[in-house]
């Protein structure tokens, strides 16, 4: 009887932690590093009457600008889960209604995080990390966007500079390697490991009941 409590504690042990290693960095391919890119972002004008904010992850975190100065955006979090983030902008007046209440884990936020704010613009899809060549490394700069009016849309994020190595040619990076890197990878992987530890437990249940 002690033995199956032991083995039930170890395989909830094992289901809970195994699929969070999922979320964690796992070393580059041979020839490549891993590097941060930093997301820089500028304005000439005034952009007051909108909010940005940086979604990465689960997290969301506002952002803020000012003419004449750039604003260095950082990843929110390590590992796959925060490889990617999104600028989104929202305006002030579309959150007006949306007070945040102590108690309520902020509504404003919540709603922007799950894009349910209109009038909302995704204005940059953004890698934070990524697998470059050893010998590329060192040439990659940080992107550099400036916001802008738009007379469709209200805001647009314009290319400056950046994002690349300088003066070299780079290797597009196959789609498979990019799906690896993803968060979604770390969670098809959990998700595998959970349902291989069920199956084990399934036998092993199966087993004792037979030795009864």
């Amino acid at each position: 009887m002690r033995s199956t409590a032991t083995f039930i504690l170890c395989l909830f042990a094992v289901t809970i932690l195994l699929p969070s290693r999922a979320f964690c960095d796992v070393a580059p391919e041979p020839g490549y590093k891993r590097i941060t890119i930093d997301l820089i972002l500028e304005t000439n004008g005034d952009v007051s009457d909108y909010r940005l904010f940086i979604k990465s992850g689960g997290d969301l975190k506002e952002v803020f600008i000012s003419p004449g100065k750039q604003t260095h955006v950082l990843p929110l979090g390590g590992g796959a889960f925060y490889s990617t983030g999104t600028l989104v902008a929202v305006p002030k007046k579309n959150l007006e209604d949306l007070n945040d209440a102590p108690d309520e884990g902020k509504p404003s936020e919540k709603a922007v995080y799950g894009g349910k704010v209109p009038g909302a613009i995704e204005l940059v899809n953004h890698s934070f990390s990524r697998e470059v060549r050893e010998g590329e490394a060192a040439g990659y700069q940080d992107p550099v966007y400036r916001i802008e009016r738009d007379p469709q849309s209200g805001l647009k994020a314009v290319y400056v500079s950046g994002g690349a190595a300088v003066g070299q040619t780079i290797a597009t990076e196959s789609s498979g390697r990019l799906f690896w890197q993803s968060a979604g990878a770390a969670i098809v992987a959990g998700i595998f490991l959970v349902f291989g530890i069920t199956i084990l437990g399934i036998i092993h249940f199966r087993k004792k009941a037979k030795e009864l």
